[in-house]
């Protein structure tokens, strides 16, 4: 079912990138922090992991100085969670499909510089759990699945800025938000009612015209 959205999503970004327009390709590459929003009554506090997604990405000219930008790429997720005695790291890695509506301003003779908005699905592919105490430190490799470790499925909205400049390389800032609940349900039957993640990242890219 996931494989099959995936795939359905991505034909279908393809499709109306090719209808009519002249299309520029790119990739881009960027580091960030990740955390966490977790609703458990146990947690003591919360801390961020670094992340590291990379991404090739296709975009669209629409009207009014508007883009249509879509991609496909990998990006890391996860969190720490403080609990009594014990800090758990929680490290994801998606494969993820980002669609934004972007737009342009031209900025003197430098570049163009953006702001955009949209939203992305994305699929678990991996991930692992460190565990620490003050006496050991164990991990183990995450499942996704409802009754496994976390759901694999996550979708939330993205909101980017950033610069292009002449040369095409591309400085880029955005913030991921998501919207699902990762939460599986033994998760939820053991106290954490609600897992979603978020990311800032930082990065460079590069559009091939």
């Amino acid at each position: 079912m996931i494989k099959r959205a995936i795939i359905i999503t991505a034909a279908i970004l393809v499709t109306s990138l090719y209808a009519g327009a002249q299309i520029t390709y790119g990739a881009k590459i960027s580091g960030g922090v990740a955390y966490q929003d977790v609703i458990n009554n146990d947690v003591i506090s919360k801390g961020s992991i670094k992340t590291f997604n990379i991404r090739a990405i296709a975009q669209k000219p629409t009207k009014y100085g508007f883009w249509l930008e879509a991609g496909l790429g990998i990006a890391g997720k996860g969190s720490v969670v403080y609990n009594d005695g014990l800090t758990t790291t929680t490290r994801l890695t998606y494969i993820e499909i980002p669609v934004s509506l972007i737009r342009k301003f031209k900025f003197t003779d430098l570049g163009i510089f953006y702001l955009g908005a949209g939203g992305y699905l994305s699929a678990g592919l991996a991930g692992k759990l460190d565990y620490e105490t003050p006496g050991s430190n164990t991990s183990d490799n995450l499942k996704f699945g409802n009754e496994d470790d976390a759901r694999r499925v996550d979708t939330g909205m993205d909101f980017s800025t950033g610069f292009e400049f002449q040369n095409k390389v591309t400085f880029n800032i955005a913030y991921s938000f998501g919207l699902n609940n990762i939460a599986s349900n033994p998760q939820q039957n053991s106290g954490t009612s609600v897992v979603r993640n978020r990311e800032f990242s930082v990065g460079l890219g590069y559009l091939f015209k």
